[in-house]
């Protein structure tokens, strides 16, 4: 069930970076983020006040520390998204699961199981043949890689909250702390949108907060490196949407590269299968 959690949550993650690599630069980053959270947050609210759940999470020392290191994810990530092609952004994010990986033991105590190293690094093999070819190493493709690895720890910090408070009151609490944030540091350069671009940031909220929930819930049922390595099915939605929107027409290397993301794939499904059932049972 998590990796189908997490594979919903990375279509959600690709579309809405699309939407906002087609914003460009219109809007100051940290408004963008402002923007996205603020128009999010009625609805977050309606759902927590509807179910009767707390607003508040049980670890708020977690919480801020997974909202810093994912505010800061979150920023980097669209600067790459506006200053690099879709795929390229996408690609480089893939170095997350080896991130987890190793910071796993360290954060939470959990080791990855031998076919899952296997499956992560098939995924990072072909991520590398796919990025080869035209992979510049400019201030995007850099501030790509700050932001796999922010996120590596937001995402680790997510699966400690999860031992505690369910999805919804950490998505609720991690939206308002971002809106905080981004909202004093664009106080500055607010611009108002035009009505085109209020569509696109309700497209960008709408995705964005549906992919955080799946995001949570995923970290919340499976562990970490597992969960993570299954988000590798982003790289094929991207390569498709730039190719639509933006003309990005993958090489050959793309399918060489994704057949060891697939074969990857199926090796952590089957891995998945075989070693959550034993744990689900002592449980």
């Amino acid at each position: 069930m998590a990796i189908f959690f997490m594979l919903a949550a990375s279509a959600c993650f690709v579309t809405m970076s699309a939407i906002v690599k087609a914003m460009g630069q219109s809007l100051p980053l940290t408004e963008l983020m402002f923007l996205r959270c603020l128009i999010a947050l009625p609805f977050l609210l309606i759902f927590q006040l509807k179910g009767s759940k707390p607003l508040v999470t049980k670890a708020w020392d977690i919480l801020l520390i997974r909202s810093l290191f994912g505010s800061m994810a979150m920023f980097c990530f669209y600067y790459a998204l506006t200053h690099i092609p879709l795929a390229d952004c996408v690609f480089i994010g893939r170095t997350q699961p080896l991130i987890l990986a190793i910071l796993s033991p360290f954060l939470i105590g959990e080791k990855a199981p031998r076919i899952v190293w296997l499956s992560i690094g098939l995924g990072l093999l072909g991520i590398s043949l796919i990025m080869r070819p035209a992979l510049v190493w400019s201030s995007g493709a850099w501030m790509a890689l700050v932001a796999s690895s922010a996120a590596a720890v937001a995402h680790l910090m997510i699966r400690r909250l999860g031992r505690t408070d369910d999805p919804p009151v950490i998505v609720f609490n991690f939206t308002l702390i971002l809106a905080l944030i981004s909202g004093l540091a664009c106080y500055f350069v607010f611009i108002w949108p035009t009505p085109e671009q209020w569509l696109y940031l309700a497209g960008i909220a709408f995705f964005a907060s549906s992919g955080q929930y799946l995001l949570t819930m995923a970290y919340a049922c499976g562990k970490a490196p597992a969960v993570a390595a299954s988000s590798y099915s982003s790289v094929i939605l991207s390569v498709i949407y730039g190719y639509f929107f933006w003309g990005e027409l993958p090489s050959g290397y793309v399918f060489v590269g994704g057949g060891f993301i697939i074969v990857g794939g199926l090796l952590l499904v089957n891995s998945r299968y075989h070693v959550s059932e034993p744990a689900r049972k002592q449980s």
